[in-house]
Formats: structure tokens, sequence, C-alpha cells
């Protein structure tokens, strides 16, 4: 028998805990709940994050990713092996584009927001072990929430729907708010910054706000 993990435990007490109130919920509707409450947590908070390491080849604007687990949601920034923000974009989801070509060989890292693949594909989803230990009863209550709403069931109650998924929506803004701030305490909130230490490409090497050739 596979040992149980911390993980399998939350899991277990978060699903426990959903059906004692959802009185009458299958497990189908739970699973499918999860899924869109999870997905709707990591899209408003950012806060699953993966650095993927690629490596540009001369005049080449577009790299696809394949993150370790999840799917990409977006791109937060690219930087160069110097930790130079480059000029990149994510047009097609999953797929980095930079706006200037490169002259040379050389690794780069992306940081990409993710969420959670299809819900049929893996049960419970494959996410981050420190996800439900801080924001288990705030997922807890989207799901909650986002049940209640539905007319005509035992557990439909609109005015607690509401209760619940304000504490949800709330405990999205902390995570966002903790992920800006790299989960540090009092300090100023951080990003990739937009106009500091942007470089484009030319010859492969970090060129400080200086446009390089265009692809002819």
């Amino acid at each position: 028998m596979a040992k149980t993990t911390e993980s399998d435990k939350y899991w277990a007490k978060l699903l426990a805990q959903a059906q004692a109130v959802l009185t009458g919920a299958s497990n189908a509707e739970l699973k499918v709940q999860l899924f869109d409450t999870l997905q709707e947590f990591f899209d408003g908070s950012n806060c699953w994050t993966e650095t993927i390491e690629f490596t540009v080849i001369p005049d080449t604007l577009d790299y696809k990713l394949m993150p370790l687990t999840g799917r990409i949601l977006r791109l937060y920034g690219v930087q160069d092996q110097n930790g130079t923000l480059q000029q990149a974009a994510m047009p097609t989801i999953g797929t980095v584009h930079f706006l200037y070509p490169f002259t040379n060989a050389q690794p780069m890292a992306a940081w990409v927001v993710k969420t959670v693949t299809d819900p049929l594909d893996c049960h419970p989803p494959k996410i981050p072990d420190w996800v439900l230990p801080a924001y288990g009863n705030g997922i807890l209550s989207g799901i909650i929430g986002n049940m209640m709403l539905q007319p005509g069931q035992s557990y439909s109650n609109q005015a607690m729907s509401q209760f619940h998924l304000t504490r949800f929506r709330g405990q999205i803004a902390h995570a966002r708010v903790a992920m800006m701030r790299g989960n540090t305490v009092g300090s100023q909130a951080w990003h990739f910054p937009q106009s500091f230490r942007v470089s484009g490409q030319r010859g492969g090497v970090s060129t400080y706000n200086v446009q390089p050739r265009q692809l002819r």
C-alpha cells in the first residue's frame, strides 16, 4: 500500500470538509468544482510560478516552453545569463516571443505563471505542496461558495455563497500580494521592472536600451 503523504492528508481534509457542508453533492461535481476553483485561484493570484531555462539561437524569435507540471498561463519575464530582463512577450500562451532576434546562441530563463491542467487527467491535481497548507481554507470557501450558487440543490444558499466567495477572493488577493513581495514581511511590492536593466540583443550580448537589428 502506498504511503500517505502530508499532501494526501491535506487533500483528504479539504474534500471531507466540502462534502460535510455540501450534503448530496457527488464526487464528480466536487472534482469539477475543485478544478474550476483552483484555476480561478491561480489565475487571480499568479502565485504558482516556474523558471524554465532554454537556449536562444540566431535569428529565431519564438521558443516553446515546457513546464514540469501544470499549464502555463502567462509570462512574467525573461532574463539572460547576466540577470538582465529581455524584451519578450507571450502572444501565444506557452511560447516566448522576442521582439528582436539574437545573433549568438546563449542561455535564457523564463519566469512563467501556471495553473492546473485537465481535471480528468490527474486527481488530485498536481500543485505545489505549499498551496493547501497556506490557502486551503480559502480554496475550500471557493468550492463551497460556487456550488451554493447552483439553484435547486439541497445545499443552495445565496447568502452563504456570497460569504464564502468573499473569503475566497480575499485569499486570492492575499496570495497575489505575498507573491509580489516574495513572501516577506513588511517589504515593498516587488515586480519585474519595466524600464530598469531592459536590454535589446546585439551580437548575443546585452546592450542596454539599444535597438538591435531586425530580421531581413
